[in-house]
């Protein structure tokens, strides 16, 4: 794999082929589900939480008796690549095998700049897109941890959900623009 669209899109289409085989073995057992429901504070609004202040989804909520239950998917499997290098515009972007669902980003840039740039995407990516049916994929990035930061390195973990990887790309484009140098993506530890 030597694009990045293309690393990214099998990497994303590995893991939505196994959330909505899920899905359909939950609705096939009779469950009526949520899909990608937002975190809500218990006013009904987006509850917002750490120094990024962006709020977060579960992957999918139960309907049972009224209510609903949240739950996570839990993939089992990786898509396994070797880890893959791309250069452009003065950005070194360095992949290697990482699930949809358990991202963590390094980046090196200005830790303010970074912060500023994730907060903005993700406020975006947490959105599900217009026309999005409200019973299937929201098309939705799910978590965004706050920014550990070391020296010029910010490292945040990323639940990318069922966002577009158009989305994930602009993201690194935006990174790009705002002065970062690389960008590593590889597997959430934990």
């Amino acid at each position: 794999m030597d694009d990045l669209h293309k690393v990214l899109s099998s990497v994303r289409a590995h893991y939505v082929d196994m959330f909505e085989a899920a899905l359909n073995e939950l609705r096939g057992k009779g469950h009526r589900l949520i899909i990608e429901p937002p975190m809500v504070d218990e006013a009904g609004d987006l509850a917002r939480e750490g120094a990024l202040n962006v709020g977060s989804r579960y992957d999918l909520a139960i309907e049972e008796s009224g209510s609903a239950t949240p739950s996570m998917f839990e993939p089992n499997k990786m898509l396994k690549f070797e880890p893959v290098t791309f250069h452009g515009g003065g950005l070194n972007i360095a992949i290697s095998p990482f699930r949809w669902d358990a991202v963590s980003l390094a980046i090196n840039g200005d830790p303010a700049k970074v912060a500023a740039v994730l907060a903005d995407w993700f406020e975006n990516a947490l959105c599900a897109p217009e026309g999005v049916a409200e019973d299937g994929l929201q098309y939705a990035a799910h978590f965004l941890s706050d920014p550990v930061v070391v020296d010029e390195t910010s490292t945040v973990q990323v639940d990318l959900g069922t966002v577009d990887v158009d989305l994930v790309i602009y993201l690194i484009d935006q990174l790009r623009l705002a002065g970062a140098s690389r960008v590593e993506v590889r597997l959430a530890e934990g």
